[in-house]
């Protein structure tokens, strides 16, 4: 099984550590890795309803199925010609996001006239999908140290009508200097990417321990900052599009470890690791959520959501 993950292209180092993760299954993992993922989009309410978009579409020829999780979401199963060409698109009555990078803002639940921070928001997917949710009311602070990035952040939610979003282009490890409160903060974590495979195949030999070591230390400090700048009592999402314990469940049990924080249950995806590599967790960790290409037909994900206590 092992010979089979090296021959897809695996290090031998990651191979035997999905194989000690998951058996049997890390094959099919990552062999549905090797497949394109369905493109899937969401409807942009601030600019049109769902049911008035999708009618459109569908006199066009595109046929679609429903995100589970996200009611705006739904993956194509036919298009006749690229959606990205069409005037919906173009007019921003439509973003493309793939469908497991639609569950953090919706976790996250984000309400009209709250004070909301993105940790990590370019190129602005999960920032204008809150802005959407938020009805364009409050202020969402969404930071990012990329220019070229937060230029394509600009554009994107110009396009979709978001007017409540401020853009800072700086690291959010400095987001203390603001002086806010946060009401809700979501940081969709700088990562190995190793659930990514089907779109970056360079990462299955690439990445080393040493590389999931630094994504985590980073990880750690982000969200130290953002329980700091954390109302008593808000909510925080973190999420990654990595595989690793490392970089999820580690980080995660540190947090419960080191701060007054609760993990609140979510309804979608399978629970998280309890025991990766025979490591004993909190069961509190099966609270959090994983996202597979095997068995939900997305990138690898992973999804937590933490409340400050009171």
């Amino acid at each position: 099984m092992i010979g089979r993950l090296f021959a897809l292209g695996y290090s031998k180092e990651f191979a035997e550590r999905y194989y000690q993760l998951w058996g049997e299954r890390a094959l099919r993992i990552a062999e549905a890795m090797e497949k394109s993922l369905p493109r899937c989009f969401r409807v942009n309410t601030l600019r049109v309803d769902v049911s008035k978009l999708t009618k459109m579409l569908n006199k066009k020829g595109f046929q679609f199925k429903r995100v589970p999780w996200a009611r705006e979401g739904f993956c194509l199963t036919r298009e006749p010609f690229s959606i990205t060409s069409t005037p919906e698109y173009l007019g921003g009555l439509i973003y493309i996001q793939e469908a497991s990078s639609m569950y953090p803002p919706v976790a996250l639940e984000p309400k009209p006239g709250e004070i909301v921070a993105d940790m990590a928001a370019a190129p602005g997917g999960k920032t204008s999908y809150m802005a959407q949710l938020m009805e364009n009311k409050g202020v969402i602070y969404a930071f990012d140290v990329g220019g070229d990035r937060l230029k394509e952040t600009r554009l994107n939610l110009s396009r979709l009508g978001v007017t409540n979003t401020i853009l800072v282009h700086k690291s959010s490890l400095y987001m203390g200097e603001l002086g806010i409160e946060f009401d809700k903060i979501l940081l969709d974590a700088p990562c190995t990417g190793s659930g990514t495979i089907h779109k970056n195949p360079e990462r299955k030999a690439n990445r080393t321990i040493k590389d999931v070591k630094f994504c985590q230390n980073l990880q750690m400090q982000m969200i130290k900052v953002a329980l700091e700048n954390l109302k008593v009592g808000g909510v925080l999402v973190y999420s990654t599009c990595s595989l690793e314990p490392e970089e999820n469940e580690f980080v995660i049990q540190w947090v419960l470890d080191n701060f007054d924080v609760t993990l609140l249950p979510l309804r979608f995806g399978e629970p998280a690791l309890t025991s990766p590599f025979d490591i004993e967790l909190s069961s509190e960790l099966s609270k959090a959520r994983r996202f597979y290409p095997d068995e939900h037909n997305t990138s690898g994900f992973f999804v937590a959501k933490v409340q400050k206590k009171f």
